[in-house]
């Protein structure tokens, strides 16, 4: 893995994990808590396995080819404009940071293995042009 490829294993508390704006998150209502993720813009939960069941991995990409053996759930765009990222399990404390190349709107394509009960999730940002 390298600066742009960071992975993170966590305990996802109440079933998800989140990738946001560490400086101005303002995190997504879950509607019917049937959804595999939600967004708004400076942050993203993703529904995960429950935390009984073990740690979930979390992998954030910059600019990255997709991955077989999981399934696209949500493309949305993320504004992060201090120009880094967060990423884990707010509820347990697990959180990482991650510079990006550049701040500002990023597309986000969140990817997990199992929609909805999720033991991995890839995330990948591309700066918006």
């Amino acid at each position: 893995m390298t600066d742009m490829d960071r992975q993170l294993r966590v305990t996802p508390l109440n079933a998800q994990v989140a990738i946001f704006s560490p400086g101005a998150a303002e995190f997504p209502e879950w509607e019917t808590g049937d959804e595999p993720a939600v967004a708004t813009t400076t942050a993203i939960l993703i529904a995960t396995r429950d935390d009984l069941a073990g740690e979930v991995t979390l992998r954030v990409r910059i600019d990255a080819a997709p991955v077989d053996g999981f399934a696209e759930v949500l493309t949305a765009t993320l504004l992060l404009s201090d120009g880094v990222v967060a990423f884990g399990s707010f509820l347990s404390g697990e959180i990482e940071r991650m510079p990006l190349p550049t701040a500002g709107a990023h597309l986000a394509t969140v990817s997990v293995d199992v929609p909805g009960e999720a033991s991995s999730v890839l995330v990948t940002l591309t700066p918006a042009t």
